[in-house]
């Protein structure tokens, strides 16, 4: 969660990152959310010790603890992602750390040794800009001689100056780092702020050039890569060189988004495989989006994953999506995708009647009265925009053009999102008599039927008199309750040519039922040698689809995933949350779990980071010449509520 709102949308907590003003949320038409993520800055609102609460027993299988330094912070969900280069390992302090909350030390990144991984030592902390907080992104690269380590910036107080962007430190010497430079996309400026913000940030090389690829929180075009070399030789700033987004690749847009249509850039990994140079973008809802980059000032699109109906996990009609990292196999064969669904729970709607049955995205409002376990089911009519103005022209308040409850017989009443709160549209409702009312999505909302189904459940603006459950419902389902095609070249509303049904039209029948058990995000292995990626295998652990484990073990999704850098070692290391770390081989046969470890008293393990320099051998020619376990990668892990664990595989290889 982040500090500005927080838009129920699909089952995550989706954010509008900054683009909006601070009552967005209950806005009558805020601009669309361009980004989203679970990660923060709440305070501790994913500490396994605070609320949901609890995590799984300790235990351990074929994983050994080989050192930790779980000092780093004094507050709970301090420590955010991990990175390491050499001897050195580098941890952010998340916004728990920013200034002004209790027990706060400040944001930046750790600087630990890790030359003995028994005992490592923090030897520094690179301080980040004021105002801002370091969490998803830390990376450092090789450039000639030097080490490049790259963080991102969100902000910490919006409502006070911040810098933002992301920032460039020169790490060859890690006990005596120098920042090289703080940069970003300045387009348009936003008040009070120099960049926008960025949840993550990657480094790399190609042509002998450096190359930074951020994520912008507050652009639709939210692929930003920039050439960082001048800022690295000293002749001038990072240059932006290119941004895209959804909008720039037909081939990603369709019917294959996942539940709420949420689709936005997370996170990316860069490979060279065969000679070319690749991205790959974790699109959210999207799925994963395959970029060449040969040319990073001009990305092409090449494939993207779709997600599967029905979810292969859960079994539900609409996959809930929430593709959160991708990672490729060190040959470039296989990608690893994590799916990060932090609430095990979901809305279910379902057109029950007409051309148009089956399943339809939806969300709950969180200060209407609540659907509850049981279905809540009925006829519906539209109600127009539902506000106390005249929208339509006729002299007559559309709020007072709203048929009774008792003149329709209809149970839910639908009306369009725009124009006044959501929460007037329910007050509308409530006062016609409807025990439900559903809000479909916009013009706007939906980018233009780019996300059809994209819902939005804000907050509350005014008094609503709380008689009545509210859903908010995608565009697209709004248009087919009454059998009627969007039609997004048309105005919007009520003018001359507009394509909203007329105020009294009924439609067919809605069934919503809240708090249904999905199950916790889950992994998806994709074929990387097909461009679309195809689907080969999914895997979660047990707890995840046991509704006895929705409360009270903590956030028993999966986070992040790498895999074991040697080559043709086919393992992946994914971070769980309060499931721990989890170790899995992959292959054609699928996905299965080898390995875990939970520490007693239980993990918060927010990042995962193999390493191999000094610790395994990484060609062909090595394997074969033992198989001790000094030729593992390290395992660093990033635990929220303390620091950095160091772990080893054991097991069959």
């Amino acid at each position: 969660m982040r500090p500005n709102m927080l838009l129920l949308v699909g089952g995550i907590a989706s954010l509008t990152m900054g683009l909006l003003p601070s009552a967005a949320s209950a806005d009558p038409e805020p601009a669309p959310s361009v980004g989203g993520s679970e990660d923060g800055p709440a305070l501790d609102d994913h500490g396994q010790h605070e609320a949901p609460g609890g995590h799984l027993p300790a235990s351990s299988e074929n994983v050994e603890l080989v050192g930790k330094l779980d000092s780093l912070t004094n507050v709970k969900g301090g420590i955010a992602d991990v990175a390491a280069f050499g001897n050195y390992a580098y941890l952010n302090a998340f916004s728990p750390e920013c200034a002004g909350r209790p027990g706060a030390q400040g944001t930046g990144v750790h600087v630990v040794d890790i030359s003995d991984p028994a005992q490592p030592s923090k030897v520094g902390f690179l301080a980040a800009e004021v105002n801002s907080y370091v969490g998803e992104g830390v990376h450092v690269i090789a450039f000639g001689n030097r080490q490049i380590l790259l963080h991102n910036n969100e902000t910490c107080n919006a409502s006070l100056p911040v810098t933002s962007g992301f920032s460039v430190w020169d790490v060859t010497n890690p006990l005596a780092a120098t920042k090289l430079g703080q940069f970003g996309d300045t387009t348009p400026l936003i008040p009070r702020q120099a960049y926008h913000t960025t949840h993550s940030v990657q480094g790399f090389t190609w042509n002998g050039r450096a190359y930074a690829v951020a994520q912008d929180n507050q652009d639709l075009k939210d692929v930003d890569i920039f050439d960082i070399t001048p800022a690295i030789d000293g002749t001038g700033p990072a240059v932006l060189v290119s941004e895209v987004g959804l909008e720039d690749w037909p081939g990603a847009q369709g019917g294959s988004f996942a539940n709420g249509d949420s689709v936005f850039n997370h996170d990316f990994q860069q490979k060279v495989i065969d000679g070319h140079n690749y991205l790959l973008v974790s699109y959210w809802d999207a799925g994963q989006v395959l970029l060449n980059i040969d040319n990073p000032a001009a990305p092409q699109f090449v494939g993207d994953s779709d997600f599967s109906s029905p979810d292969p996990e859960t079994g539900f009609q609409i996959a809930e999506g929430n593709s959160h990292q991708g990672y490729w196999s060190s040959d470039g064969k296989y990608v690893l995708s994590t799916d990060e669904d932090f609430s095990p729970t979901r809305t279910l709607c379902q057109i029950t009647s007409g051309p148009n049955a089956g399943a339809t995205g939806c969300g709950e409002f969180g200060w209407t009265m609540p659907l509850g376990a049981s279905p809540v089911e009925g006829s519906t009519v539209f109600g127009g925009s539902g506000c106390d103005t005249d929208l339509n022209g006729n002299g007559v308040s559309d709020r007072a053009e709203v048929p009774s409850a008792a003149s329709t017989g209809a149970a839910i009443v639908v009306f369009s999102r725009g124009s006044c709160f959501f929460s007037d549209k329910v007050a509308t409702g409530e006062a016609a008599g409807y025990p439900v009312v559903a809000i479909g999505n916009s013009h706007s909302g939906s980018r233009n039927g780019l996300v059809a189904d994209a819902f939005l459940c804000g907050g509350q603006g005014s008094p609503v008199a709380g008689t009545a459950k509210g859903v908010c419902i995608g565009h697209r389902g709004m248009h087919q309750l009454f059998n009627d095609a969007p039609a997004y070249a048309a105005p919007e509303g009520y003018v001359a040519g507009g394509d909203l049904p007329a105020i009294g039209t009924l439609g067919a029948t809605l069934r919503a039922q809240g708090g249904v058990f999905d199950g916790w995000g889950y992994v998806h292995l994709h074929d990387a040698t097909d461009p679309n990626l195809p689907e080969l295998d999914t895997y979660a652990i047990p707890e995840a689809l046991d509704p006895a484990y929705a409360t009270g073990f903590g956030n028993l999704t999966v986070h992040e995933v790498k895999t074991d850098p040697r080559f043709k070692k086919n393992l992946a290391y994914f971070s769980y949350y309060a499931a721990g770390l989890r170790v899995a081989s992959f292959g054609p046969g699928g996905i299965q779990e080898i390995g875990h470890y939970i520490a007693e008293g239980g993990n918060d393990f927010w990042g995962v980071f193999p390493l191999c320099t000094g610790q395994c051998q990484l060609n062909d020619r090595d394997q074969g010449r033992g198989n001790d376990n000094a030729k593992r990668p390290l395992l660093l892990m990033s635990d929220r509520d303390s620091g950095l664990w160091i772990l080893r595989y054991t097991g069959k290889e």
